[in-house]
């Protein structure tokens, strides 16, 4: 039986962002479970502690009130001894206190903002985001690293005296627009910033900081394919996080007070700003790999070593099916160039066009193209219905020897996908004759005769799709010109379209036309005509044949040789 990829439904995803937000929930007030925690005067602190920045209301001599805005935050080093007659250290005790211990209510209304968040999420994600968001794997990787930031930021704030600020939270939206695109990015990037400001009492110049950080370097990581540039997009959302950090004081306060802030060294909340940029840059190009391991990618230096023709599944295929792995290399050419085209990825495209066919390597000379010339056909002995279920065996058998041979998940996709739940037309119209010219053959519907699989989930899967339709009629349109390959994938595509199988593909029309004009110019130039050599003109002439005219160089020596026949002809008479 042939496994595919779990979609989120509507009960799975209830459950998983339940699980997801008591664990954060408990992450969150794990100090305030401890009792070895409780902050007493006299004793040294057990753990950093921190005052978030609040309005403050005070009695004035000239008005009844001062109200005034302190972004100056409460900062207790762990190992601090506790005195009572200190102001920062009275209002520690009385900020910890409030929360402990923590109630039912405060829990439970910490567990329900989690949960709401994470259901925006997954929805988002199930309706209107990437095509891979829908998989339950691919959810279970971004809260999995979001849990994992969550409980990073909460050690930085326990056992270091660092401003939040320095918490690399871009990092979550670098790691996400690497490994599916950049609108899931800024979104994964608002809710880290959301997580972290929880730690915090919701302090909005920390969240505002986050925010705006994750969002520019998102918006600066262009190239996908140079992950140095995450240093330099980090950099850059830390540099606008310090300008809006800067102004939002001037709102708050009046003033900004850059000189005393900077003054503080490694607790400036400036060089925070920026220095947090820096290190969510560099947090994401060192920690990448894993990261996209953990969200369910692929990264480039697995995917080149996939391509290595000498590795041992590609040599299996090139033994024992030719003619298949000969029609998989041509699919990945066209499979490459028609990704690119759309900015999809080209070169997971082309590892997939590799491995896709690999299960025909078993029982291969069902396959017309690993027959050799003049050889008879298995199926010329079967009755269809068998014929189709030798034919629809290879999705099967290859998604299993892709995963034995410890193949990706995205590329094993490749395998279960390039035919989705497609009708094996050729054999379900011959039973159908078959069954109209006999009444006592059993009926069988027409699920029978579907492929196993899942129809394409990612662009990547679609095109391979596509191109896997397009190479094999490619052979059979004469003359290979512009306007008949265009005519033969628009024909192509509007099938694909008309039997749904594009519909979770997430390809756009204009994805679709511009592929359509970049694959009719590589099928062009894949058919170019070649002038013959010395010896191949004079064997055709000696035996007769008409020499096929491909070029107007050939026109001109046909030319030339009648001439010099006619010459011959007149001397000799």
């Amino acid at each position: 039986m042939l496994v595919t990829r779990v979609r989120v439904s509507a009960l799975s995803g209830l459950a998983l962002c339940a699980v997801v937000a008591a664990v954060m929930a408990l992450v969150a007030s794990f100090e305030l479970l401890l009792p070895m925690a409780i902050p007493r005067y006299g004793q040294p602190t057990p753990v950093v502690m921190r005052v978030p920045t609040a309005a403050r209301a005070s009695s004035g001599r000239a008005r009844l009130f001062d109200v005034t805005f302190e972004h100056r935050r409460v900062v207790l080093p762990r190992g601090t001894v506790l005195r009572p007659d200190v102001e920062e250290h009275r209002a520690a005790v009385a900020f910890d206190a409030a929360r402990r211990p923590p109630t039912a209510a405060r829990i439970g209304s910490t567990f329900l903002l989690y949960f709401l968040g994470c259901l925006i999420l997954s929805s988002y994600g199930a309706r209107y985001g990437h095509s891979r968001l829908r998989l339950m794997r691919s959810q279970v990787g971004l809260y999995a690293v979001m849990v994992s930031m969550l409980a990073a930021a909460k050690v930085m704030l326990l056992f270091t005296t660092l401003p939040a600020f320095w918490i690399p939270t871009a990092a979550v939206a670098l790691w996400t627009a690497l490994s599916f695109d950049r609108k899931a990015g800024l979104l994964l990037d608002m809710g880290a910033a959301f997580l972290v400001a929880s730690l915090t009492s919701f302090d909005v110049m920390l969240l505002f900081a986050l925010v705006s950080r994750g969002v520019v370097a998102s918006l600066l990581f262009v190239n996908r394919k140079q992950p140095r540039q995450m240093i330099a997009a980090g950099l850059g959302g830390g540099l606008v996080a310090a300008v809006g950090y800067v102004a939002l004081s001037h709102v708050f306060e009046a003033q900004a007070g850059i000189a005393e802030d900077l003054a503080l060294g490694w607790h400036s909340q400036l060089i925070g700003c920026v220095g947090g940029g820096v290190l969510a840059g560099l947090v994401a190009h060192f920690g990448r790999e894993p990261a996209e391991q953990l969200l369910g990618h692929v990264s480039r230096a697995r995917l080149l070593d996939l391509t290595d023709i000498e590795s041992p599944l590609l040599r299996k295929m090139a033994t024992e099916a030719p003619g298949s792995w000969e029609h998989s290399r041509t699919m990945a050419n066209l499979a490459e160039a028609a990704a690119a085209s759309i900015g999809a990825d080209s070169l997971l495209t082309r590892v997939g066009a590799y491995y896709h066919d690999l299960g025909k390597t078993i029982q291969c000379k069902y396959f017309v193209e690993n027959l050799l010339q003049g050889e008879a056909t298995p199926h010329d002995g079967l009755a269809p219905e068998v014929s189709a279920d030798a034919i629809m065996a290879h999705v099967v058998l290859g998604t299993k020897i892709l995963r034995d041979g410890g193949i990706p998940e995205p590329v094993v996709e490749f395998a279960y996908t390039h035919h989705g739940t497609q009708v094996v037309e050729y054999f379900w119209n011959k039973y159908q004759e078959r069954c109209d010219a006999d009444a006592a053959v059993e009926r069988l519907d027409q699920s029978h005769f579907r492929y196993p699989g899942m129809k394409p989930m990612t662009k990547e899967t679609a095109i391979l799709m596509l191109v896997d339709s397009i190479e094999a009629a490619s052979r059979t349109v004469e003359p290979p010109t512009h306007e008949k390959f265009v005519e033969m994938i628009r024909r192509v595509i509007f099938t694909k379209l008309a039997s749904g199988q594009l519909d979770d593909s997430g390809l756009t029309l204009v994805d679709l036309r511009i592929m359509i004009n970049r694959m009719a110019s590589a099928l062009v130039n894949m058919s170019h005509g070649r002038i013959k050599y010395p010896w191949q003109r004079d064997r055709s002439d000696r035996s007769g044949e008409r020499p096929t005219l491909r070029t107007p160089e050939d026109a001109q020596v046909a030319a030339d040789k009648i001439d010099n026949l006619d010459k011959k002809a007149v001397g000799a008479t």
